[in-house]
């Protein structure tokens, strides 16, 4: 291949300005590149001359050498190419096994991880069920402490305007001929110990007609008028929704409002010193009202007070309440 025949300088002319100084494998491609190109101009415009023609019929074999050259170069090729081909498809296989072998640890891994996930969710489930148990025994035995000693109405601390009717002693009823606050103490009070985990809490229910109040007062009254509220140391609610800590009122609020058909509810956290306020077994936003520390550690005493003649409620001490103690 390194021996053209260049006799015929007008035939080869195109290729004399690539050819010179070049090896014999970057003749082939070059050759090679140009009788594509030769061909292609062949497809495009018929009328010029074939590749054999540029290459010229001398009559001494050029037309062989074409030929011969092709086919080399084709062998040539061939063997240059199908080493690189093979090499090529041995690491493709390669790979795609690696990329096989990654995909399966992942999977085994993914497994791996859905397993322990499902294993955590198992035990915590476990776990919350547990806690779940525990507290509901903790309500359970906090609720033993709302029923303060089965209280009721005391008939020595009670406004003579007031009758106590009942075989439990737990219904009031106003039955004065005049109106104003008639009160009247529960027979035991209760003891606030902020070292304790203790919730002191008792309901009434409006009967009949509804101008009332009610709730703790640090130390029975011995005029049991209207004047309990004004004494530090009450936390009460009126039934028009007026409420007073420490002997002052501080807000009357519309939905604390209540009246015949209701049954509305006191409570003190003792630990935190906490005032509840619950009305028909739901319990009303009272965050801010809070027994003042220095009564932290007091007695304190169950009242209620009725103002017009034909008022009538009933208390309910204990242990079953229309407020689902587990909800404190």
């Amino acid at each position: 291949m390194s021996t053209l025949n260049t006799s015929s300088a007008d035939e080869f002319s195109p290729l004399q300005p690539i050819i010179p100084n070049l090896s014999t494998s970057e003749e082939m491609s070059v050759l090679i590149a140009r009788i594509a190109e030769l061909n292609r101009a062949n497809t495009v415009e018929p009328s010029i001359a074939s590749s054999a023609d540029l290459f010229g019929q001398d009559g001494n074999g050029s037309d062989d050498n074409e030929f011969n050259l092709d086919d080399e170069n084709g062998q040539k090729k061939e063997e240059k190419e199908t080493p690189k081909n093979e090499v090529s498809g041995d690491q493709l296989s390669k790979i795609l096994e690696k990329i096989s072998e990654m995909e399966k640890q992942q999977k085994e891994q993914s497994k791996a991880n859905s397993d322990q996930l499902s294993k955590m969710q198992n035990d915590q489930k476990i776990l919350l069920e547990k806690i779940s148990e525990l507290e509901k025994e903790q309500k359970q035995k906090r609720k033993a402490f709302l029923n303060f000693r089965q209280n009721y109405w005391a008939t020595n601390v009670c406004h003579e305007n007031l009758q106590i009717i009942g075989r439990k002693n737990h219904i009031v009823h106003h039955v004065g001929n005049t109106s104003g606050w008639s009160s009247i103490f529960a027979k035991h009070q209760i003891l606030l110990n902020n070292n304790s985990s203790d919730i002191f809490y008792y309901e009434i229910s409006v009967k009949d007609k509804e101008s009332c109040n009610f709730g703790f007062a640090v130390k029975q009254q011995n005029k049991l008028d209207g004047t309990i509220l004004y004494e530090k140391g009450t936390y009460a609610l009126e039934s028009d929704g007026q409420i007073w800590i420490n002997g002052k009122a501080k807000e009357r609020i519309a939905k604390y409002s209540y009246g015949v058909g209701d049954t509305v509810g006191i409570g003190v956290n003792s630990p935190i010193r906490q005032i509840i306020f619950t009305k028909n077994g739901l319990r009303l936003d009272s965050a801010d009202f809070l027994v003042a520390s220095s009564f932290a550690n007091d007695s304190f005493h169950p009242f209620v007070s009725l103002w017009n003649s034909g008022d009538k409620i009933e208390a309910n001490f204990g242990p079953n309440f229309k407020l689902d103690l587990t909800t404190l």
